[in-house]
């Protein structure tokens, strides 16, 4: 009689942006590689994405980007696919803030209750400090000279074609950067993110976007437009019977 009361209830699995995604492109017929062609992004970061290893992708901030050009591509809407990766990962970092306080508390309990700090150990340790700052800011600054510049262009894609006679050029790059559209300075805001609207001509236009860093590495981004004038359509008294 007891086994009649207990009800049993189907648990729903969330579907991820990363499956949401790769559904859409596999419905399309898509291959990973033509992807990463098209919206200029490695195979390894678009195969990382559609499968949730956010810790092999690079900062939020990029991954952003990585969606917005993604799901624009596929159809999907882009506010709404980069709002649940927001989610995901609010719920990604609450597990994993969790799980460092358990290791932590473990830790604590693990550590010596009694430590003897001696003069030496004090002055050792100082030592340890500075040579460790030391030693940062000298590989910092060597592996800034010879990185170069972040850039990602979202729009427009490679090889667009519009019939609007202006189109617009954003993306992200690294904060305190000069960036320029066909020679043209444009502003990078404090995120890093750019955006400027370009006029077109009739026919193939290339768009140039360059970026320079403080060291004069540069990195470079050339899209292809198509500007195709919509043709108006003639009044029917000028037509000739």
């Amino acid at each position: 009689m007891l086994l009649n009361k207990f009800k049993t209830k189907k648990v729903e699995t969330t579907v991820t942006v990363g499956e949401y995604l790769k559904r859409k492109r596999e419905e399309l017929g898509i291959s990973i590689k033509d992807l990463g062609n098209k919206l200029n992004i490695k195979d390894s970061y678009l195969e990382d994405l559609e499968k949730n290893n956010y810790e092999k992708l690079p900062p939020d901030v990029y991954v952003k980007g990585f969606i917005k050009s993604y799901s624009e591509l596929v159809g999907f809407n882009s506010e709404r696919m980069i709002k649940l990766f927001i989610k995901e990962k609010e719920i990604e970092d609450k597990i994993e803030n969790r799980n460092k306080k358990k290791k932590k508390y473990k830790k604590k309990f693990a550590i010596k209750k009694y430590i003897v700090i001696t003069p030496k150990i004090v002055t050792i340790f100082l030592s340890l400090v500075i040579l460790s700052v030391v030693g940062y800011y000298f590989w910092h600054q060597l592996s800034s000279f010879n990185s170069k510049p972040f850039l990602f262009v979202s729009s427009p894609l490679v090889d667009e074609i519009t019939s609007d006679s202006e189109i617009i050029v954003s993306g992200e790059t690294e904060i305190g950067i000069i960036l320029k559209i066909n020679g043209e300075d444009v502003f990078v805001d404090e995120s890093g993110y750019f955006k400027e609207s370009v006029m077109l001509h009739s026919g193939k236009n290339v768009i140039i976007i360059k970026v320079v860093n403080r060291f004069d590495k540069t990195v470079t981004e050339i899209r292809n437009v198509i500007y195709e004038k919509k043709l108006k359509p003639m009044p029917i008294d000028n037509l000739q019977l």
